[in-house]
């Protein structure tokens, strides 16, 4: 491998290849294509099947989930018995650019997700939270970067998520949102990058993610009374989108001088939306109940007054609270979901894979389930979600349920932060199954193909990486590689040893 180079990391959160490769093929996305065309490219796995919130953390950790805990921007503490955000003590693995601290490498990170705290000293700038798609900590560093922007460009352009009903409007609306603030991302990482010569500069674009959950396809409005112009607009809605990445990609690499490598990836992917999670807790209910029809148990007053607010209602509120404030809510209402005296088990946020919690003595302060019953229960939940088929298709809609012990082993840092059971589904779209059918547990109907989420694409397993600069060749690389493996290959880029903390290796193709 050639001496140490700077490096320069472009994600596109969520950004799916193939998506990029019809558009492309299709004379759009001249940076993205070139890069594709000319670079060395491979197929990242990580863990999204079961947990798509962790790509992330998995990322900036360099280590499982299994280690950092951090899986959903709304995670179950059983020592407070509530959903929290997690915070920096939830993750005591630190960014690895803060590991970089000291080591002689000057550094600027914008909008990497997820991140679970404030941005900490490091030998360079740091930007949290403008314009990702999830938002857990937002800040800089140093912290008067984060006025300095806002004075000059204004505030932050990424709109709050708007969970629910969609429609044409409203999809229209995003795209333009959408494009305004990669604009944005765009103009802050070239003015950053002119400031220094960075040994590392990392920037991530959060608009495919957020696209991609809603202009996917039209699936989730009903497009009846629009002309066949706008209809044709609207389905391109996604395409424009990332027309715009394309764009702010563009607008970084005409800064970044030769011999520099460049990494330009994403962790997951995105596609239609064939997860049950908006069906999942009435799934569990029925499952609990144990019948072929039943309630579903019994919910907390406060959280049950919650859910009866309608969606209209309450996206106006949740989209004009401040992020610090929804984090004080959220202990707050989750607290008494369910009447614990009586709920063996539960669901907990969700927006991709299913996720269950056992209440377990010894375990949750108001456990009820003894630990001898944990395992028949477990058993019982599992077989009920296998039993689940869509009537039309005869398909069963659960590929695997994952239990505790597959996710973590014993003694892993996260392993009492996990749910006990991962529902991983089978890729039957709720949209087109609106009745499921149980030989055990009856038949479930819902009125409306629409889910409540409003999300029409979700997560795919796979994400992607294209690199090019000083010893990488052309080509495809040879594996697969888990998304542990890029922190380790960043650190050769840096002419530095990987920590040793870190769970992967160099990815042999980019470091000969």
């Amino acid at each position: 491998m050639s001496a140490r180079a700077p490096a320069v990391l472009l994600g596109l959160d969520a950004a799916d290849l193939g998506l990029i490769q019809r558009l492309g093929a299709g004379g759009t996305l001249p940076n993205l294509y070139g890069l594709l065309a000319g670079g060395c490219t491979g197929v990242i796995r990580g863990e999204a099947e079961r947990f798509a919130g962790a790509v992330w953390p998995t990322f900036y950790t360099g280590q499982p989930v299994s280690r950092h805990g951090v899986y959903h921007s709304k995670l179950w503490r059983q020592e407070h018995m509530r959903c929290e955000i997690p915070a920096a003590d939830w993750c005591p693995e630190p960014p690895f650019w803060e590991r970089l601290r000291g080591a002689g490498r000057r550094v600027a990170v914008v909008d990497v997700p997820m991140t679970v705290a404030r941005p900490a000293p490091i030998d360079g700038v740091s930007l949290a939270g403008w314009g990702t798609h999830d938002v857990i900590a937002r800040g800089s560093w140093p912290p008067t970067l984060w006025r300095e922007i806002e004075t000059s460009l204004g505030p932050p352009s990424m709109p709050p998520e708007r969970f629910g009903s969609q429609t044409p409007r409203t999809l229209r609306h995003l795209a333009h949102e959408l494009r305004v603030a990669t604009s944005q991302v765009a103009e802050i990482g070239a003015r950053l990058y002119r400031r220094e010569p960075w040994d590392l500069f990392v920037l991530v674009f959060g608009a495919p993610h957020r696209g991609g959950h809603y202009l996917w396809d039209l699936s989730q409005v009903d497009t009846r009374a629009i002309s066949v112009g706008r209809g044709r607009a609207l389905g391109d809605a996604l395409g424009q989108v990332y027309r715009a990445v394309d764009a702010g990609v563009g607008r970084i690499l005409e800064l970044v001088p030769p011999g520099t490598r460049v990494l330009v990836f994403a962790l997951h992917g995105m596609g239609p939306n064939t997860t049950w999670a908006d069906r999942c807790a009435d799934i569990l209910a029925r499952i609990m109940s144990g019948r072929s029809s039943g309630a579903a148990p019994r919910r907390g007053l406060l959280y049950a007054a919650k859910q009866a607010i309608p969606w209209q209602i309450a996206r106006a509120v949740t989209t004009r609270i401040p992020p610090e404030l929804q984090a004080r809510l959220v202990p707050i209402w989750s607290a008494r979901m369910f009447d614990w005296r009586t709920t063996k088990a539960f669901p907990l946020p969700m927006d991709h894979a299913g996720y269950v919690r056992v209440n377990l003595r010894g375990r949750e302060p108001r456990g009820i389930v003894a630990p001898e019953e944990y395992g028949p229960l477990c058993d019982q939940i599992a077989e009920g979600f296998l039993g689940f088929r869509d009537v039309v298709s005869g398909k069963s809609i659960v590929r695997q349920v994952h239990r505790l012990d597959d996710l973590a082993p014993e003694g892993a840092p996260a392993r009492s932060r996990l749910p006990d059971l991962v529902v991983e589904w089978a890729g039957v779209p709720p949209a087109s199954a609106p009745v499921i059918r149980s030989e055990q547990l009856g038949e479930l109907t819902w009125s409306s193909p629409r889910l409540p989420s409003g999300r029409a694409g979700n997560h795919g397993a796979d994400g992607w990486f294209v690199a090019s600069g000083p010893g990488i060749e052309a080509g495809a690389a040879a594996a697969t590689h888990p998304i542990v493996d890029l922190v380790p290959t960043l650190y050769r880029w840096l002419g530095l040893e990987p920590d040793p903390a870190f769970a992967g290796q160099p990815i042999p193709e980019l470091v000969r």
